[in-house]
């Protein structure tokens, strides 16, 4: 097994958040990497032959993110019309257009080089991956569930992005892409992606850290064939949701909402496990994969909602 770590964790650590039973020709640890709920850490990029690969696949398919680019200057945002997304967002509660829990959001961002406001959704399928795991030993029925939920994933983020144009007016897309995804190459061994984006040279794939944090896009250069064609989603968790409990009962959440506007109804208390204090610094992030991509645009967080 070849384990190529682009993050800062110690490989003794790295080892030990790998399956007992995962046989893998390769493992790339990202710089987001950190274990989670699901059989692979997240952050990472498996090639394996190995004939029960599928068991890894599973978890929150098709969870992913997607870039929008309005017409409209930072100075527009209000919090009138945040409410009233955050509005249609909660009346989309458990179908299309829903944002989901734990850490999905959408962020509206502000670019450092002055352009138009942005807005960026990160969220997955919900309930309806855990429709795949039932066909783990059934391989044409879990592709074809799988694709179905990563479809519906890329429909809800869609619809939200309607929720959006309905009240901020039009909105380009610039890019949609899913993190939790697996890939089946020609020669019939299969590389699956945990929380990491499938990109060739000269694509575009975003980069958030938390709530507050800039936001990067980045071009992949030509040394990502070397790590699996795939690139980081995000800065990663660097403690778990409990550790975060007392370090939240000293954030000055008022300050970061004098930064941030964040919808009417979101209180302090269910930002608590998601506070920017869970979350790796970006540029340490960037750092571990220079050379790998080139930064195109940073923005800030100038809008936040989540945990509706």
């Amino acid at each position: 097994m070849e384990l190529i770590n682009l993050s800062a964790e110690p490989i003794g650590r790295l080892h030990s958040w790998i399956p007992h039973d995962l046989e893998a020709e390769r493992i790339v640890f990202l710089p987001d990497a950190c274990p989670g709920k699901s059989p692979l850490p997240t952050g990472t990029a498996v090639l394996t032959r190995q004939a029960n690969w599928r068991k890894f696949a599973v978890s929150d398919c098709g969870c992913g993110m997607r870039l929008l680019r309005s017409e409209l200057s930072a100075a527009e945002l209000d919090l009138v019309r945040w409410d009233r997304v955050a509005d249609r967002l909660r009346a989309n509660r458990g179908g299309l257009g829903d944002l989901g829990g734990g850490n999905h959001f959408l962020d509206a961002l502000e670019p450092y080089d002055d352009g138009p406001l942005h807005f960026l959704i990160h969220t997955g399928s919900r309930n309806e991956s855990g429709h795949v795991d039932a066909f783990i030993d059934d391989p044409d029925r879990f592709d074809d569930e799988f694709d179905r939920v990563v479809s519906w994933a890329a429909d809800n983020r869609a619809a939200i992005h309607e929720s959006i144009s309905q009240i901020f007016g039009k909105v380009e897309l610039v890019l949609d892409l899913p993190h939790n995804t697996y890939e089946i190459l020609d020669d019939g061994a299969a590389v699956i992606r945990k929380g990491s984006v499938h990109v060739e040279p000269g694509d575009l794939s975003i980069l958030p850290s938390h709530m507050s944090g800039d936001v990067v896009l980045v071009r992949a250069g030509e040394r990502v064939a070397d790590i699996l064609f795939s690139i980081s989603h995000g800065t990663g968790r660097k403690m778990s949701r409990a550790a975060c409990k007392p370090l939240a009962e000293s954030f000055d959440f008022a300050a970061m909402r004098q930064r941030v506007l964040i919808p009417t109804g979101v209180d302090d208390s269910s930002l608590r496990t998601d506070g920017p204090f869970a979350y790796r610094d970006l540029d340490e992030c960037l750092a571990l994969i220079e050379g790998y991509v080139e930064q195109v645009t940073r923005f800030s967080v100038v809008g936040y909602m989540g945990h509706l």
